[in-house]
Parts: structure tokens; C-alpha cells; sequence
């Protein structure tokens, strides 16, 4: 049996069109014979964009990664509605499309930037009695779905022709931009469908360079493209500890510490003397108590 390799580390994937996240995931896990690795903040087969592959011990950490606020560049096709909220669905309903000026417009679009209730569509990986929602829409079957509170950061507009809005959308975790679209779509009196959809940012990763699946397949070795463990995790309070208090850290002990500005309801990053990353703990008590530890230490 062949020894699988266990690596470390984040890549954040320009994940191609008409590739569900899954499959992005097992062909890297195949090409390199990973030992473990998974995805974040799905994306449907038809987008793409930034799907950060959480690989190894890396996948401790995937919570904080689904909770960050995420950036799309969506088109919306005016005049036709699909099963799916996107174009790879039957087409099941066709409304005529009268577009305003470009000031109204705008001012559509920007009635959307807030705290809102949104329901999920059929067409997600959401569960309803153990079962995915989007197998029983394949099925014809529709359930109701509780809303969801999300929050529409910005609304940017790139163009407005032919029928198509183009979007850049900034927003909470929880956003389906799909339902985001048929929404807009109804308040220019009309229905409508994700065209186009590419997710451009994860707040967590900043301005991080994404690598397309070629070049990651392509290449003898990950070393290239790994972002360390604890890249998403700067919004997070940060100790450096002692060599000693290191070693109990990393074995499970709570260390005796007092710190200025505690956030009892965060993680709390934990390095060592010389900057290694050792894993997250949370305070009370004046004690750092170990909860996520990622070295081993004897």
C-alpha cells in the first residue's frame, strides 16, 4: 500500500467552471496522494473563483474560513428564470425586460446593501430531514426553508446592456447569491438568473494570489502554493509564550496568564518564543486553555 503524504497547509484554488468543489478537491487529493484534505464555502459547479483548500492539520480551522465575508463578481440575466437560479437549469419562466435610466437603476441595486431575510433555494447543500435539499429538487419535491439573517456589505455596478446587470457584491456568509439575483430581478418587474459568477475574495485572505488547477496539477510539489496554517487567522488576538509554557501548551495544559485585553469569546493564536504558529487557545480565569493545538511536542 501506497504511504499517502501528509501536508500542511492552505491553497487557495481558482477553482474552473463546471467543476463541483468536490471534484477540485479529489483530483488534487489524487495527484499528489494526499492524506487529507477539504474545502470551504462551496462553490456551485458553474462559478468560479477562490475555493481555499484546506489541506492536513489546516482543516482544524475550516470554521474560521466559512464564517469570513465573501466578494462576487455576478451577471444577472434579465427575462428568464431557471430552475436552478442559474443558467445550467430549464428555463421555466420568461418575463419582457424594461430596464430605467441608469440613476434608478443604481438605486435598485444599492436598496439591497444591508440586513435582510433571505430563504434558500431548493438548489443548495442545505439539509431537510437528512437529506440535501438539491436532490429533492432534482426530484420535483419542494420543501419549505426557514430564512436566513445575511447582510449585503456593498453593491458595486459594473454594467448594465443587453439584459445583463454586472455586479461586484461583497457580503455575510449564509449569501446565496442566486436567490440575491431573482430578487433584484423582481424589482425591475421582471425575472431573472445567474449568468455568470466568479467569487473574487474571502476577507480572511486578503489579497492572496489564487492558482488556477492546471499550474497546481501541473507541478511536482505543493511547497509553491501552501499558505501557512495560520494565514486567515489575523483577525484574531495574538501571545507569544515561553519554550516551557510551549511544551505544556502543546500537550493539553493550561498555562497561567494575564492578559490586558481578553476576548473571552475568541480564539486566541498561541506562538512560541522564536514565531511558530503552536495552535488557538481561549482565556478565562487568567488561564490559556488549549483548543485547537496543531504541534506536537514532547
Amino acid at each position: 500500500m501506497i504511504q499517502k503524504n501528509n501536508i500542511d497547509g492552505i491553497i487557495l484554488l481558482d477553482k474552473p467552471s463546471m467543476m463541483s468543489s468536490n471534484q477540485a478537491i479529489q483530483k488534487i487529493k489524487r495527484e499528489f496522494n494526499l492524506n487529507k484534505i477539504g474545502h470551504t464555502g462551496t462553490l456551485d459547479p458553474l462559478a468560479t473563483g477562490l475555493l481555499p483548500l484546506c489541506l492536513g492539520k489546516a482543516t482544524k480551522i475550516a470554521q474560521f474560513l466559512i464564517d469570513s465575508d465573501k466578494t462576487y463578481l455576478a451577471t444577472i440575466k434579465l427575462g428568464v428564470k431557471t430552475s436552478t437560479g442559474d443558467k445550467e437549469g430549464e428555463v421555466i419562466e420568461r418575463s419582457s425586460v424594461d430596464l430605467p435610466d441608469d440613476s434608478e437603476v443604481e438605486q435598485i441595486i444599492q436598496s439591497f446593501v444591508g440586513k435582510q431575510e433571505q430563504i434558500p433555494p431548493m438548489y443548495s447543500a442545505l439539509k431537510f430531514n437528512g437529506q440535501r435539499l438539491y436532490k429533492l429538487a432534482i426530484k420535483g419535491i419542494d420543501v419549505p426553508r426557514k430564512s436566513r439573517s445575511i447582510k449585503i456589505h456593498s453593491i458595486d455596478l459594473v454594467s448594465c446592456r443587453n439584459n445583463k446587470i454586472e455586479l461586484v457584491i461583497k457580503c455575510s456568509k449564509g449569501t446565496y447569491i442566486r436567490t440575491l439575483a431573482e430578487d433584484i430581478a423582481k424589482e425591475f418587474q421582471s425575472v431573472g438568473h445567474i449568468d455568470q459568477l466568479r467569487r473574487l475574495n474571502i476577507s480572511c485572505f486578503n489579497t492572496q494570489e489564487m492558482h488556477n488547477m492546471n499550474k497546481i496539477t501541473s507541478s511536482d510539489v505543493l511547497d509553491d502554493f501552501l499558505l501557512p496554517i495560520d494565514t486567515p487567522l489575523g483577525h484574531l488576538q495574538m501571545i507569544e509564550i515561553s519554550n516551557k509554557e510551549s511544551s505544556m501548551f502543546c500537550n493539553g495544559l493550561s498555562i497561567s496568564i494575564n492578559l490586558t485585553r481578553p476576548q473571552s469569546e475568541l480564539y486566541i493564536r498561541v506562538y512560541d518564543d522564536i514565531g511558530t504558529f503552536l495552535g488557538l487557545g481561549k482565556h478565562s480565569n487568567d488561564c490559556l486553555k488549549p483548543r485547537i493545538v496543531f504541534k506536537s511536542m514532547n
